[in-house]
């Protein structure tokens, strides 16, 4: 009997091309001979902006194989799925753009922190040189681009203490960040909650639940950006002409019932959003946190595209 894999690819690519989304990610893990019969099919995937994202749960949860993290995946049509990716295993994720992940890890037993890209799709995993930060708080980052090209650049803000945020800038091949810090009181932008790069503008948008709005420009002949004073985007000309934003983005979709987690069960969990385009418009969707007593379960998720057609070799740095 003829293996699967010894299929003709023409055949291969026909029935590649009727499949649906989930159906083709599982479809391109079978083989090598179907991963590439299925390219067609797959870059018209990974050029469309109209998929609704897709929600990944993880964090600290009893479920284990392996060592290795056990993530729910709640894909298009509600589908959900279990994942084995022990990369977020004690990770924390900062941005989520174009199916890619900006992950940092705490250092322990005297080990440094370290930050990482990740792909889940592809377990692709790019490691930067250093990380600008050696603990979470209410740090957030974005990043411009895919970290493959070379126009990538990454900004990570932190709040210093109530009148002084911290800004880290790096950009693909630097030999290290570019650090700026800027006064900025909790009264003009308090905790961020949604961050993104804006190609249009050239920058980085970083805004609080109040619209708050920090913009870092960042010029193409240099790293070291300059950072505007922050301002309100209701003040501005119009907020709908700069983005759309989505503030309660995992309630509206039902997603703790999508995930099997029951309404009134008492868990925490801390979302990352990500950033698309609806409509030819910049769209945003917010950080979240769903609050639980301090003994309840806690979780933490990330809003991703399923974009996975590029595999990269699985381990490159910066």
């Amino acid at each position: 009997m003829q293996s699967c894999s010894n299929l003709p690819p023409e055949l291969l690519s026909m029935i590649a091309d009727r499949l649906s989304l989930i159906e083709l990610v599982c479809f391109r893990s079978y083989c090598k001979a179907w991963n590439s019969a299925s390219s067609a099919a797959s870059a018209k995937i990974e050029s469309a902006l109209d998929f609704e994202p897709w929600f990944l749960l993880y964090g600290t949860g009893d479920e284990k194989i392996d060592s290795g993290q056990i993530c729910k995946l709640v894909a298009d049509c509600s589908t959900k799925f279990n994942m084995s990716l022990p990369e977020l295993d004690g990770a924390t994720c900062l941005a989520s753009h174009q199916g890619w992940l900006l992950l940092f890890k705490e250092g322990q037993h005297g080990s440094n922190s370290s930050m990482f890209f990740f792909r889940p799709f592809s377990k692709t995993k790019i490691d930067l040189s250093e990380s600008p930060i050696s603990k979470v708080s209410d740090h957030v980052a974005a990043f411009s681009c895919h970290p493959i090209s070379l126009d990538c650049t990454i900004c990570v803000t932190g709040r210093i203490n109530n009148d002084e945020l911290e800004v880290n800038v790096l950009r693909c091949e630097a030999n290290k960040w570019v650090q700026v810090n800027i006064r900025s009181t909790r009264a003009m932008i308090s905790t961020t909650e949604c961050n993104a790069y804006r190609t249009r503008k050239q920058g980085f948008y970083f805004l609080d639940r109040k619209d708050g709005l920090l913009v870092v420009p960042i010029s193409k002949s240099t790293v070291s950006p300059e950072v505007s004073s922050v301002t309100d985007a209701t003040h501005t000309t119009s907020k709908a002409e700069i983005f759309s934003t989505y503030k309660k983005y995992f309630k509206s979709t039902n997603m703790k019932e999508k995930l099997g987690i029951a309404v009134d069960e008492d868990v925490s969990i801390s979302t990352c959003g990500t950033q698309t385009q609806e409509d030819g418009n910049d769209t945003f969707i917010y950080n979240e946190t769903i609050p639980g007593e301090c003994k309840s379960p806690k979780y933490k998720g990330v809003w991703i595209y399923p974009k996975f057609y590029q595999i990269y070799p699985k381990d490159q740095s910066w």
